[in-house]
């Protein structure tokens, strides 16, 4: 048993659901499922009655849910006494962010946050995916905000929130709909985030699945800011593909169109990235909870 399994116990017992809870948890439900097995063959016994409306504890389930709360709170309990002790904590916290959620939502959540903790001092770095990974496992950043998922060992990711990509076009753009075929797209007139960006890279994926790459596109140019592509658009240049979230304002206002493609569907998500052997203070994990709890989460 480790605290992970408690976490996932005590979600299931608040959603009495196991699907509910691996969505809120960011798992399978088989993986879920797998968790409360083994802690139930551990104690050898029931934690949960199954029925077709959910799951509920059984008694011995909720002598382990009250014990589950309490070393919890303990363990925090515990970490944070431990940084006051060995002189480790710290009110300085740096994130690294890309450039999107960098830009555009993480500024509001760390002034939400800093209300609550006016002692934090918190620093923003942002930059393109690649650049944040690269920090991330240098340890010039507590924890990285990106849109890709990086596969390597000793880096854990949080999810954060969802988005999508779209093409963004001037208002002045012939397409009836907000839609345009994939063959439309491919001939678009298009300004480009450099390849380091994680736009960049999780476009190429959507491409490749699709059996397309960069080359079969009409890039005209490449720029490495999300405010010089929206000027660009906005003056009639060409099209680019953006996170949606970085367009909410203009599409709002009416300075840019948003398209989705047909046949193209590109979901995003953000994701915090932490290397696990780089030591959080108590207060980083509280702004990391903070991100990505579903009952605080608060992005701008």
């Amino acid at each position: 048993m480790d605290t992970y399994q408690l976490k996932i116990f005590l979600a299931v017992s608040k959603f009495q659901s196991i699907s509910k809870a691996a969505k809120v948890m960011h798992l399978s439900q088989p993986a879920v499922s797998t968790h409360i097995k083994n802690l139930e063959e551990y104690y050898m016994g029931p934690l949960f009655e199954r029925t077709q409306q959910g799951v509920s504890l059984t008694k011995a389930g909720q002598v382990f849910y009250t014990y589950a709360q309490r070393i919890l709170a303990l363990q925090e309990e515990m970490e944070q006494q431990l940084e006051i002790t060995m002189q480790h904590e710290s009110n300085q916290i740096i994130v690294g962010a890309s450039t999107t959620i960098g830009n555009v939502s993480l500024p509001c959540s760390i002034y939400l946050f800093k209300e609550e903790y006016p002692e934090v001092n918190i620093r923003l770095e942002i930059a393109n995916a690649e650049e944040i990974l690269r920090k991330v496992k240098a340890e010039q950043v507590d924890f990285g905000v990106v849109e890709i998922l990086p596969e390597m060992p000793g880096i854990s990711t949080h999810h954060v929130t969802s988005d999508e990509l779209v093409l963004i076009v001037p208002p002045s753009h012939p397409a009836q709909t907000d839609k345009i075929t994939l063959k439309e797209f491919l001939s678009q007139p298009l300004i480009m985030r450099e390849s380091g960006s994680g736009t960049h890279k999780v476009l190429a994926q959507f491409l490749e699945a699709q059996g397309y790459t960069f080359k079969d596109l009409n890039v005209i140019t490449e720029m490495t800011t999300i405010d010089a592509i929206k000027s660009a658009v906005q003056a009639g240049m060409g099209g680019a593909v953006v996170p949606r979230l970085s367009v909410k304002k203009e599409v709002y206002q009416g300075s840019l169109r948003a398209l989705t493609i047909i046949d193209l569907d590109m979901p995003l998500n953000y994701n915090i990235i932490k290397f696990d052997h780089h030591y959080l203070s108590s207060k980083t994990r509280r702004l990391i909870k903070f991100l990505t709890d579903p009952e605080e989460r608060f992005l701008c």
